[in-house]
């Protein structure tokens, strides 16, 4: 057990040191990630963190493995050498389907020529073809599962312990050192990959995962139990990756899709469609994966009757999921991240109801910041603050009625009338004014509360009516100026909007842009969709925007108007 432990201990260090140097030297040479349309992250990532897992999971077997099977051994470091090869390649100049396939058909011939395939069969004509399907579908699954921060590392972590302790029990030495070299490393890589990433393994890190992790599964055996049976663990240890790949397999399908073409399709990403955040949605990927290895110890220490009685509700379940996930794609992408998001929104003019409404079906607090004025064509009318009020209202058409039938709604000023609202209605959200009570250049202290703890701030509608009069406001401009918040501005025309803010309030106010399809911007800042007057198309920009950023480290950066246009 103790050389175990040293191989494990040994690939965590190597991994932990050497990640560092992989992430300065792909900054030097220029081994980038860069943002696009296909994916999710919104600023340039390191892109050889699987040069580090490789180096980590070689190194320390060498070091510390030892064994009688040397000639199998050496020629899973090959094959699992060439598939990291391949994957660098692709990381770097971008490989198609095919070349990639015939990497990881070579590297499975590799293996076959070391004596390591699959013997279900007991034929080679039937046996040799299995095991080249088993190869390339983990290393594409695995490759699949790498679209979250830590999610592939980890994924292939608790895999690796599954298969470690099965290896154990059943006294299989290289099986045990191969899995603890790859929990090793896995380890000491995701201190840097956890969300938020300082650095990506690309192909090079999930092609050798699922490779070794597609090794261990043909290596491990059971002496006195059928072969079906063998082959249900490592099926079920590696279940969740096999549904991963099987979900957006039947999707694409159904879709007329390519199955190489990429997309925000997997697992990963729908259960945050229900509102999950980044890191719940890959620790609770993390444990599903514990748990189908407890299910595997489980089934190989059993009898054939209660093994295949578990597959069996562990299929039908599989199914459900399938079916369930699917149709969760197919609803409209607005994700609710839950009571705890809080958004402030400074809007006005019709335009803002959009906003007003998307806004709300993302957070439950939300936030609408009004400021009086003296000038009749900057101030909310009192048609504006009704609009919101029944937006906001549990029941809408009883809000509009007590407006409606009521004196100070209809003769009062707009501070009042936002006073007597906030006391007399039921809200979903907070109407807010934004200045001291009886004037209209003092900051409130509320209101500046409001625009410290949010975490979204959404800007946007017709900027002369409540919007510039409230950026116009020194304490307010300071207050967004110095927010690590994300500040989206919403305008069919963001140049001269951009420009209208900075001439009342100054520049570095604005981060993130949702604009009108067919403008050109900074890409990563911006968001585009059909119709500006749609809540839902708004919803989902917010949607994007917001996962976006819990990618990324550090405090949002402001954009002015020469950036579009």
């Amino acid at each position: 057990m103790s050389q175990f432990i040293f191989i494990a201990i040994a690939a965590g260090l190597i991994a932990f040191v050497g990640t560092p140097f992989t992430l300065v030297m792909a900054k030097r040479i220029g081994f980038i990630s860069e943002p696009s349309v296909r994916r999710t992250h919104v600023a340039p990532m390191p892109l050889l963190g699987g040069v580090a897992i490789w180096a980590a999971f070689v190194v320390s077997l060498f070091i510390f493995g030892r064994g009688a099977e040397f000639r199998e051994l050496i020629s899973i470091v090959i094959g699992g050498t060439l598939i990291s090869v391949v994957g660098l390649v692709d990381d770097r100049i971008g490989l198609g389907p095919r070349p990639k396939l015939i990497g990881q058909l070579a590297a499975g011939v590799i293996l076959i020529l070391g004596g390591v395939q699959a013997r279900l069969f007991g034929t080679a004509w039937l046996d040799i073809p299995l095991t080249l399907f088993w190869i390339v579908g983990i290393c594409n699954a695995l490759n699949f599962m790498d679209n979250m921060d830590g999610l592939a590392a980890g994924v292939a972590a608790v895999a690796s312990a599954s298969f470690f302790m099965l290896a154990v029990l059943n006294g299989q030495i290289l099986v045990a050192s191969l899995a603890a070299a790859l929990f090793g490393a896995c380890l000491g890589f995701l201190v840097y990959n956890f969300q938020p990433a300082l650095t990506f393994m690309g192909d090079t890190g999930s092609l050798l995962l699922g490779f070794m992790l597609a090794v261990l599964g043909i290596k491990l055996n059971f002496p006195g139990i059928n072969k079906f049976s063998t082959w249900m663990v490592p099926i079920v240890v590696l279940g969740l990756a096999i549904f991963d790949t099987t979900l957006v397999t039947i999707s694409r399908w159904r879709r007329r899709i390519s199955i190489a073409h990429g997309g925000a399709d997997h697992t990963s990403h729908r259960m945050a469609r229900l509102g999950l955040s980044h890191r719940r949605v890959v620790l609770a990927l993390y444990t599903v994966g514990a748990a189908l290895g407890i299910l595997a110890l489980l089934m190989s220490r059993s009898t054939p009757l209660f093994a295949n009685a578990m597959l069996g509700g562990l299929a039908a379940l599989g199914l459900f999921l399938l079916w369930l996930l699917e149709e969760i794609q197919r609803q409209p992408a607005v994700a609710r991240f839950g009571p705890d998001l809080r958004l402030t929104l400074i809007g006005g003019g019709e335009a803002m109801l959009p906003l007003l409404e998307g806004a709300m079906t993302i957070s439950s607090i939300t936030t609408v910041l009004i400021t009086p004025s003296d000038d009749e064509r900057a101030a909310f009318s009192p048609r504006r603050l009704r609009d919101c009020v029944s937006m906001m209202a549990e029941h809408p058409t009883a809000a509009r009625a007590v407006m409606e039938g009521s004196v100070g709604f209809s003769t009062g000023a707009l501070a009042d009338q936002v006073v007597l609202a906030e006391a007399a209605l039921k809200l979903r959200g907070k109407l807010m004014l934004t200045t001291a009570p009886g004037t209209t250049n003092i900051t409130s202290e509320a209101a500046l509360d409001a625009l410290r703890h949010t975490d979204l701030i959404v800007i946007g509608g017709d900027l002369r009516e409540n919007v510039l009069p409230t950026l116009g406001l020194s304490e307010v401009a300071q207050a967004l100026r110095r927010s690590k918040r994300l500040r989206v501005l919403a305008h069919p025309d963001p140049k001269r909007a951009l420009a209208e803010i900075e001439r009342a309030a100054g520049p570095d106010l604005i981060t993130h842009v949702i604009t009108a399809e067919g403008m050109e911007g900074v890409e990563g800042t911006w968001q585009s969709v059909a119709d500006l007057r749609q809540a839902r198309q708004i919803a989902e920009a917010l949607n994007r925007i917001w996962l976006m950023r819990t990618r990324v480290r550090g405090v949002p950066l402001p954009i002015s108007g020469s950036n579009y246009g």
